[in-house]
């Protein structure tokens, strides 16, 4: 299993000083990615931006956004961002996109909330044809496009991996997309998740195997539990309005020990790549990651 970890686009006070004090580290410890959560209606940092400062300062971590509200996007306007990024990093995005859930998101993007499921559909298949550099023309009932190319035609698309919580949006996942992103609320929705995402590719004709899952986690690494669960409590409770989890059994909230035995569960579950969600812009929270992942004997 794979380790990454998101850069602290939500949490308040955050600084450029932060973001690359993130992206510097995970590089240094061999981390395997960077990620970038996104709401708009949010005091947070834009996550395509976020991901090109981060190429910048790096050479080998993959960068993936986790997960992008792509139907507040017009596509032609996603595609060039995402080319951009993509040429900069040298080939390392992985695009993560979900319809998103947000009354407020939609309605400060101007864009009709009932119409998620289809524009990310008709989002997905121009990104592919505009991302490759080619011509669009596109005839959808959402989108009515025809453009000369917009992406250079030398830099690969990036693969796009779709996420989620309901059924359908597995499914969805698995016919339109190139992997799947599990939310974090914690490895017992993984346990539902993933043998369904395996079963459902297969029935594809995709090989399950090569059909990547990725799950978030959040954490705060903190020597004290209690005050680790506290600064956790208020965060998820700031950034969903509520609390969506118990801290102690579906994130990590303590040292190397409650973090060893956090991603072990999670290694059960047979995800490809975890990401580890920091609730705290301290940069130092990427050194306390690599020593757990050191603990329990790597990436693996």
């Amino acid at each position: 299993m794979k380790i990454g970890i998101a850069l602290p686009a939500q949490v308040a006070g955050v600084t450029k000083r932060d973001v690359l004090g993130f992206a510097h580290r995970a590089e240094r410890h061999g981390l395997d990615s960077l990620w970038v959560l996104d709401r708009l209606v949010y005091p947070s940092l834009a996550p395509l931006p976020l991901l090109a400062a981060a190429a910048a300062v790096t050479e080998r971590v993959r960068l993936g956004t986790s997960i992008l509200l792509g139907t507040l996007w017009n596509p032609m306007l996603l595609a060039k961002e995402a080319a951009t990024v993509q040429r900069l990093s040298d080939g390392r995005l992985i695009l993560g996109m979900a319809i998103g859930a947000r009354d407020a998101d939609f309605e400060a993007a101007g864009v009709p909330i009932k119409t998620r499921p289809r524009r990310l559909e008709e989002t997905v298949a121009l990104l592919r044809e505009a991302m490759a550099g080619k011509a669009v023309d596109h005839q959808g009932r959402t989108f009515q496009i025809t453009v000369g190319p917009l992406a250079l035609p030398d830099a690969p698309p990036p693969p796009i991996w779709l996420g989620g919580f309901a059924e359908d949006a597995i499914r969805r996942a698995v016919r339109l997309g190139d992997g799947f992103v599990v939310g974090g609320r914690g490895p017992d929705y993984g346990r539902e998740a993933v043998p369904l995402v395996r079963k459902l590719a297969a029935e594809a004709g995709k090989d399950p195997a090569r059909f990547p899952i990725a799950a978030l986690m959040y954490a705060c690494f903190d020597q004290d539990p209690a005050r680790a669960t506290k600064t956790m409590t208020d965060y998820i409770t700031g950034y969903y309005g509520r609390m969506i989890f118990d801290p102690a059994k579906n994130a990590i909230c303590g040292g190397t020990r409650e973090a060893v035995a956090r991603i072990g569960d999670y290694a059960a579950v047979g995800v490809d790549t975890l990401v580890i969600v920091p609730v705290t812009r301290d940069p130092e929270q990427v050194d306390r990651l690599a020593e757990a992942v050191a603990a329990r004997g790597g990436q693996k």
